[in-house]
């Protein structure tokens, strides 16, 4: 029997591209997002190939919305094997002291929702003793950019959150990975001006996780020495980042 996969966010960027490298390798997918002309249209389109799908309009700040997806998801295909937990929101750049509405979204989508649906799908893979939650975080996760406050908190929970998490679910079976990418060219950066690889990196990560579970697969590579640098020499990176790349990564 097909495994089966959640995609939160699946309409757009990430969630589109992790949903057709999903789709390919033979997973039966639950296309959760906002935007329900855009999953319906995916999942025929799964349909039509080959493959089996479902789209679940969702909205992840709303616990009913949450409820339904899984309720929904187990009366389609009686199980869930995965859980990407990809729906997310980033932001314009804001200083800290400016940002309360846009803390309390960020939050809400980006850790909250997620925190909350895990704990759903959990029961069901826990009686099945199986499963895999694959969360998608961030290098922000790792390196907070100025003025980037509300995300980068965020991204730093989905760690944690991951983290407990994963040594906690372990004697169960159940398996929680992380995907962190750097910049990623998506509706969410299309305005900064800097060169960046395409969602598919992620799409191929998420991947490799499911083939070979590990804890985290940063992407691209080349993002390890941001993260290295900040550990080892972090005075450094505050000055690398508050006099240079703010201004280059900033929207016009």
């Amino acid at each position: 029997m097909r495994p089966v996969a959640i995609i939160t966010g699946a309409s757009m960027g990430l969630g589109q591209a992790i949903s057709q490298a999903l789709a390919q390798a033979g997973y039966r997918l639950v296309l959760a997002a906002r935007s329900q002309e855009q999953i319906n249209r995916m999942a025929a389109e799964f349909v039509l190939a080959g493959g089996e799908a479902i789209a679940v309009p969702t909205d992840v700040t709303k616990p009913a919305d949450l409820e339904r997806l899984v309720k929904v998801s187990l009366a389609q295909f009686g199980r869930i094997d995965v859980l990407v937990n990809n729906a997310g929101v980033s932001e314009a750049f804001e200083p800290a002291l400016e940002g309360d509405t846009i803390a309390d979204r960020t939050m809400h989508t980006n850790l909250l929702a997620l925190m909350q649906l895990t704990r759903l799908v959990l029961p069901t893979m826990k009686a099945q003793r199986s499963g895999h939650i694959i969360n998608i975080a961030s290098v922000a996760g790792h390196v907070a950019l100025p003025e980037r406050s509300s995300y980068a908190t965020s991204k730093h929970g989905v760690r944690g959150f991951s983290e407990a998490l994963r040594r906690e679910l372990r004697p169960m079976g159940i398996k929680v990975s992380m995907v962190s990418p750097g910049f990623i060219r998506t509706e969410m950066t299309r305005e900064m001006r800097i060169p960046m690889p395409g969602p598919e990196i992620v799409a191929r990560a998420v991947l490799s996780l499911l083939r070979r579970p590990r804890p985290e697969i940063v992407v691209p590579w080349y993002y390890h020495f941001p993260i290295w640098l900040n550990r080892c020499c972090p005075s450094l990176v505050d000055f690398f980042l508050s006099s240079w790349l703010v201004n280059v990564v900033r929207r016009k």
